[in-house]
């Protein structure tokens, strides 16, 4: 084996492939969340407006449920990319924890269907708030390895800006935390808390901005 092919990135697995893959599943999970807004079998034998707008309104606890997580993960494609820009070539470690993300990704749109189904029972909250917590651990931990000692990240990358991220990550588990105390309390629509990430991630740039 010849020094080119036995370097010491071992994965052979160039950042651009990397990025292709999880475009590809965050794409596949956000497209795959409206699956969950299922309209019941009986609809087609009671044709009647009535009916129909009664429908709707049941599915309010779906659609809340389906914004939520395709906004979400539309955040975590951002953060992710961002993270991405500032690696160089992606090892073996940084790859899987990268998949084992992407695992928890792909798994979204069921953990939201079944929260929306079971939108008034804790463990159907404390599902989506644990895939989401799951989520956000795997950004944090991939940033974290990235940027420790200036592992795949070049050395010129600002300690401020690290640290910024560093907390960034950390807004969605902080507040999938919170959800799943609120919904081991017995409070219902725990999973509306993500209603506050915007002002959560202003509060944040703002202070390491």
């Amino acid at each position: 084996m010849t020094e080119e092919n036995g370097g010491s990135n071992e994965s052979h697995l160039t950042k651009g492939r990397l990025e292709a893959l999880s475009d590809g599943i965050f794409a596949f999970a956000m497209t795959l969340l409206v699956i969950g807004l299922g309209v019941p079998d009986k609809a087609t034998l009671v044709l009647t407006n009535a009916y129909a707008l009664q429908v709707l309104l049941d599915l309010y606890s779906g659609f809340m449920h389906y914004a939520l997580a395709f906004l979400i993960l539309g955040a975590f494609w951002l953060s992710q990319h961002m993270q991405f820009h500032s690696v160089r070539t992606p090892d073996k470690i940084f790859t899987w924890i990268n998949l084992v993300t992407l695992m928890f990704v792909a798994l979204l749109p069921f953990s939201a269907s079944f929260s929306g189904a079971f939108s008034g029972v804790p463990i159907g909250a404390m599902t989506f708030e644990s895939n989401l917590l799951l989520i956000g651990i795997g950004m944090s931990l991939q940033w974290w390895y990235a940027t420790n000692d200036h592992r795949l990240t070049e050395s010129t990358l600002k300690p401020a800006y690290i640290r910024k991220v560093r907390f960034r990550n950390l807004v969605v588990p902080g507040v999938s935390i919170v959800g799943i105390l609120f919904a081991l309390a017995g409070i219902t629509w725990s999973t509306a808390i993500y209603m506050t990430l915007p002002i959560v991630y202003y509060s944040v740039e703002y202070i390491y901005g």
